[in-house]
Protein backbone atom coordinates (compact mmCIF):
# COMPACT_ATOMS: atom_id res chain seq x y z
CA UNK A 1 0.00 0.00 0.00
CA UNK A 2 2.95 2.25 0.91
CA UNK A 3 4.88 1.65 -2.37
CA UNK A 4 1.09 2.35 -4.41
CA UNK A 5 0.92 5.80 -2.18
CA UNK A 6 4.26 6.59 -2.89
CA UNK A 7 4.10 5.20 -6.83
CA UNK A 8 1.09 7.79 -7.24
CA UNK A 9 2.54 10.88 -5.84
CA UNK A 10 5.78 10.29 -7.68
CA UNK A 11 3.46 10.32 -11.03
CA UNK A 12 1.75 13.74 -9.72
CA UNK A 13 4.88 15.21 -8.99
CA UNK A 14 6.14 14.33 -12.32
CA UNK A 15 2.79 15.38 -14.21
CA UNK A 16 2.84 18.59 -12.21
CA UNK A 17 6.85 19.69 -13.05
CA UNK A 18 5.92 18.87 -16.88
CA UNK A 19 2.99 21.11 -16.66
CA UNK A 20 5.12 24.06 -15.30
CA UNK A 21 7.97 23.49 -17.50
CA UNK A 22 5.41 23.20 -20.62
CA UNK A 23 3.39 26.27 -19.26
CA UNK A 24 7.68 27.83 -19.16
CA UNK A 25 8.87 26.92 -22.66
CA UNK A 26 4.94 28.22 -23.83
CA UNK A 27 5.86 31.62 -22.11
CA UNK A 28 9.27 32.14 -23.93
CA UNK A 29 8.10 31.43 -27.66
CA UNK A 30 5.36 33.99 -26.31
CA UNK A 31 7.98 36.64 -25.10
CA UNK A 32 9.48 35.76 -28.06
CA UNK A 33 7.02 36.73 -30.37
CA UNK A 34 6.22 40.12 -28.56
CA UNK A 35 9.97 40.90 -29.12
CA UNK A 36 9.42 40.60 -33.02
CA UNK A 37 7.09 41.92 -35.54
CA UNK A 38 5.47 38.11 -36.11
CA UNK A 39 2.23 39.57 -34.24
CA UNK A 40 0.53 43.26 -33.84
CA UNK A 41 1.70 45.38 -31.48
CA UNK A 42 -1.47 44.58 -29.64
CA UNK A 43 -1.00 41.30 -29.43
CA UNK A 44 2.81 42.18 -27.88
CA UNK A 45 1.42 44.79 -25.58
CA UNK A 46 -0.84 42.00 -23.82
CA UNK A 47 1.60 39.36 -23.88
CA UNK A 48 4.42 41.27 -22.05
CA UNK A 49 1.58 42.23 -19.48
CA UNK A 50 1.72 38.10 -18.78
CA UNK A 51 5.51 38.95 -17.58
CA UNK A 52 5.55 41.55 -15.37
CA UNK A 53 6.46 40.00 -12.42
CA UNK A 54 9.86 39.06 -13.96
CA UNK A 55 12.21 42.17 -13.79
CA UNK A 56 15.06 41.50 -16.72
CA UNK A 57 12.00 40.26 -19.29
CA UNK A 58 9.87 43.26 -18.42
CA UNK A 59 11.94 45.66 -19.21
CA UNK A 60 13.21 44.75 -21.82
CA UNK A 61 9.49 43.93 -23.09
CA UNK A 62 9.10 47.54 -21.87
CA UNK A 63 11.62 49.36 -23.65
CA UNK A 64 10.32 47.51 -26.84
CA UNK A 65 6.76 48.91 -26.15
CA UNK A 66 8.63 52.21 -25.96
CA UNK A 67 10.01 52.11 -29.40
CA UNK A 68 6.98 50.64 -31.39
CA UNK A 69 5.03 53.97 -31.16
CA UNK A 70 3.86 53.60 -34.99
CA UNK A 71 0.10 52.05 -34.29
CA UNK A 72 -0.40 54.37 -32.03
CA UNK A 73 -2.73 58.35 -32.55
CA UNK A 74 -0.84 61.28 -31.47
CA UNK A 75 -3.05 61.80 -29.01
CA UNK A 76 -2.73 58.30 -26.82
CA UNK A 77 0.71 57.92 -27.86
CA UNK A 78 2.11 60.70 -24.91
CA UNK A 79 -0.22 58.90 -22.39
CA UNK A 80 0.88 55.40 -23.12
CA UNK A 81 4.48 56.65 -23.42
CA UNK A 82 4.00 57.88 -19.75
CA UNK A 83 2.87 54.88 -18.32
CA UNK A 84 5.34 52.70 -20.17
CA UNK A 85 8.05 54.86 -18.76
CA UNK A 86 6.55 54.86 -15.55
CA UNK A 87 6.46 51.39 -15.69
CA UNK A 88 9.84 51.09 -16.70
CA UNK A 89 11.27 53.14 -13.62
CA UNK A 90 10.07 51.00 -11.28
CA UNK A 91 11.95 48.50 -12.46
CA UNK A 92 15.37 50.71 -13.49
CA UNK A 93 15.09 53.64 -11.08
CA UNK A 94 18.39 54.75 -11.92
CA UNK A 95 18.03 55.32 -15.77
CA UNK A 96 18.49 59.13 -16.08
CA UNK A 97 18.01 59.60 -19.84
CA UNK A 98 13.96 57.28 -18.68
CA UNK A 99 13.40 60.04 -15.97
CA UNK A 100 14.05 62.53 -18.23
CA UNK A 101 11.92 61.46 -21.11
CA UNK A 102 9.48 60.94 -18.13
CA UNK A 103 8.94 64.37 -17.18
CA UNK A 104 8.86 65.08 -20.94
CA UNK A 105 5.68 62.65 -21.04
CA UNK A 106 4.22 64.47 -17.90
CA UNK A 107 4.60 67.96 -19.47
CA UNK A 108 2.81 66.58 -22.96
CA UNK A 109 0.33 64.88 -21.29
CA UNK A 110 -0.55 67.93 -18.78
CA UNK A 111 0.42 66.53 -15.61
CA UNK A 112 1.05 68.85 -12.88
CA UNK A 113 4.19 70.63 -12.85
CA UNK A 114 5.86 69.72 -9.27
CA UNK A 115 5.35 66.25 -11.48
CA UNK A 116 7.56 67.13 -14.08
CA UNK A 117 9.87 69.24 -12.26
CA UNK A 118 10.22 65.83 -10.04
CA UNK A 119 10.85 63.89 -12.62
CA UNK A 120 13.89 66.14 -14.01
CA UNK A 121 15.20 66.55 -10.36
CA UNK A 122 15.53 62.28 -10.51
CA UNK A 123 17.54 62.56 -13.97
CA UNK A 124 19.61 64.89 -12.72
CA UNK A 125 20.51 63.23 -9.35
CA UNK A 126 20.84 59.76 -11.02
CA UNK A 127 23.14 61.28 -14.28
CA UNK A 128 24.33 64.42 -13.12
CA UNK A 129 27.77 63.91 -14.91
CA UNK A 130 26.46 61.92 -17.52
CA UNK A 131 27.03 63.56 -21.29
CA UNK A 132 25.19 61.66 -23.56
CA UNK A 133 21.76 63.35 -21.34
CA UNK A 134 22.96 66.64 -19.86
CA UNK A 135 22.86 68.45 -23.40
CA UNK A 136 19.46 67.38 -23.68
CA UNK A 137 18.33 67.92 -20.53
CA UNK A 138 20.19 71.18 -20.46
CA UNK A 139 17.85 72.23 -23.21
CA UNK A 140 14.69 70.54 -21.47
CA UNK A 141 15.11 72.95 -18.68
CA UNK A 142 15.98 76.22 -21.07
CA UNK A 143 12.68 75.42 -22.24
CA UNK A 144 10.72 75.42 -18.66
CA UNK A 145 13.13 78.26 -17.97
CA UNK A 146 10.81 80.66 -16.83
CA UNK A 147 8.97 78.38 -14.64
CA UNK A 148 11.68 76.76 -12.66
CA UNK A 149 12.92 77.63 -9.14
CA UNK A 150 16.18 78.85 -9.11
CA UNK A 151 17.51 75.65 -7.28
CA UNK A 152 16.49 73.86 -10.29
CA UNK A 153 17.99 76.41 -12.65
CA UNK A 154 21.09 76.01 -10.89
CA UNK A 155 21.14 72.58 -12.11
CA UNK A 156 20.28 73.44 -15.59
CA UNK A 157 22.99 75.94 -15.76
CA UNK A 158 25.32 73.04 -14.80
CA UNK A 159 24.18 70.43 -17.61
CA UNK A 160 24.21 73.39 -20.32
CA UNK A 161 28.25 73.88 -19.04
CA UNK A 162 29.07 70.30 -21.44
CA UNK A 163 32.24 70.16 -22.89
CA UNK A 164 30.99 67.97 -26.12
CA UNK A 165 31.10 70.42 -29.27
CA UNK A 166 28.10 68.54 -31.22
CA UNK A 167 26.43 69.47 -28.05
CA UNK A 168 27.20 73.14 -27.46
CA UNK A 169 26.20 74.29 -31.13
CA UNK A 170 22.50 72.10 -30.13
CA UNK A 171 22.65 74.38 -27.05
CA UNK A 172 23.51 77.60 -28.59
CA UNK A 173 20.82 77.12 -31.72
CA UNK A 174 18.19 76.26 -29.19
CA UNK A 175 19.01 79.26 -26.77
CA UNK A 176 18.87 82.04 -29.66
CA UNK A 177 15.27 80.66 -30.26
CA UNK A 178 13.93 81.92 -26.88
CA UNK A 179 12.75 85.28 -25.45
CA UNK A 180 16.11 87.87 -24.43
CA UNK A 181 15.11 87.56 -21.09
CA UNK A 182 15.60 83.87 -20.92
CA UNK A 183 19.13 84.23 -22.65
CA UNK A 184 20.16 86.93 -20.23
CA UNK A 185 19.27 84.70 -17.47
CA UNK A 186 20.87 81.55 -18.61
CA UNK A 187 24.14 83.64 -19.33
CA UNK A 188 24.33 84.99 -15.63
CA UNK A 189 23.54 81.26 -14.39
CA UNK A 190 26.58 79.76 -16.43
CA UNK A 191 28.44 83.11 -15.40
CA UNK A 192 27.49 82.23 -11.75
CA UNK A 193 28.00 78.24 -12.57
CA UNK A 194 31.54 79.00 -12.98
CA UNK A 195 32.34 79.45 -16.88
CA UNK A 196 34.42 82.34 -17.72
CA UNK A 197 32.77 84.72 -20.31
CA UNK A 198 34.38 83.14 -22.94
CA UNK A 199 33.46 79.90 -22.39
CA UNK A 200 29.40 81.36 -21.94
CA UNK A 201 30.13 83.00 -25.30
CA UNK A 202 30.90 79.73 -26.95
CA UNK A 203 27.39 78.50 -25.60
CA UNK A 204 25.74 80.97 -26.48
CA UNK A 205 27.12 83.21 -29.26
CA UNK A 206 28.29 86.80 -28.85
Amino acid sequence: MILVTIRLLTAIALIVISGVVVVQGWGIVRFFLASTNIVSAEKRARIADSWRATSGITSTALNDELADETNRSDIIAPYHRRDLLSALLSIEPLSSMDWLSLSKAELMTHQPMEDVFGSLELSMLTGPNEGYVMAERGIYGVSLWQRLAPDLKRRVAADLAVDEYPDILKIRAFISTQPEQVQNEVREALITSGLSPAEVERRMGP
